[in-house]
């Protein structure tokens, strides 16, 4: 279970770092996008047993929308796998042509897919996140009951939601989903700390309105 703990934590990392991009060399960007795939499959093999449980048994609602969620979820990464193949220029620039990796449209969906992808994980954390969040707790040892923890929660996540809508319009979030064409927005002009601190608290807004909205509706109908 520690195992899968950091590789999950590696894998939102390498995520920011690549997503980070313009911060690094470009043949740096391409290899660890290949970590990051790997630690991916890695992953799905890790919680293979649960990824065929979805598929059994009796399918809640919740079991539906935890497939539907996954899925996208697959989908968007490899497509930004697939698109980032096309496009490099170290790693694989001797097996595919100079025209496929100018192409603008895989360029476009190369990004588009990233920021979608982005999404998903913020979605599929916060559908665990009653999980995730037992595990902090008794490793720290916090009192859920406690007036101080219920205020600090309180506090945290207005500031992760208004940080993060705010972090969403600097980088353009939506116009990047709908393929529009973009070369910077106002989160490429901050340094590389600003813009990596913007993205985790763009999956943290996602994380929050999941399990708090999501989440919350299915328990409260039993589905």
């Amino acid at each position: 279970m520690t195992k899968k703990i950091y590789l999950d934590a590696a894998i939102f990392v390498l995520f920011i770092l690549v997503m980070s991009f313009q911060f690094l060399p470009r043949i740096l960007h391409e290899i660890l996008g290949l970590a990051m795939a790997a630690a991916v499959f890695l992953h799905l093999f890790l919680n293979r047993h649960w990824i065929f449980s979805l598929v059994r048994g009796n399918r809640t609602s919740r079991k539906k929308f935890l497939i539907l969620i996954n899925f996208l979820l697959l989908a968007s990464f490899l497509v930004t796998m697939m698109t980032g193949i096309f496009i490099s220029n170290y790693v694989f620039d001797d097996v595919l042509s100079l025209e496929l990796r100018r192409n603008v449209t895989i360029h476009i969906l190369h990004h588009s897919a990233s920021y979608l992808m982005m999404i998903l994980i913020g979605v599929h954390l916060g559908l665990h996140w009653q999980e995730i969040w037992g595990r902090v707790i008794r490793r720290f040892g916090l009192r859920k009951n406690a007036l101080s923890y219920q205020i600090f929660c309180r506090l945290a996540i207005a500031v992760l939601i208004c940080v993060g809508i705010y972090g969403s319009f600097l980088n353009q979030v939506g116009d990047r989903i709908l393929m529009k064409h973009i070369f910077a927005t106002a989160a490429t002009e901050l340094n590389f700390i600003g813009f990596a601190f913007f993205l985790v608290f763009n999956v943290a807004l996602y994380v929050i309105l999941s399990y708090m909205g999501v989440e919350r509706i299915f328990k409260r109908l039993a589905l």
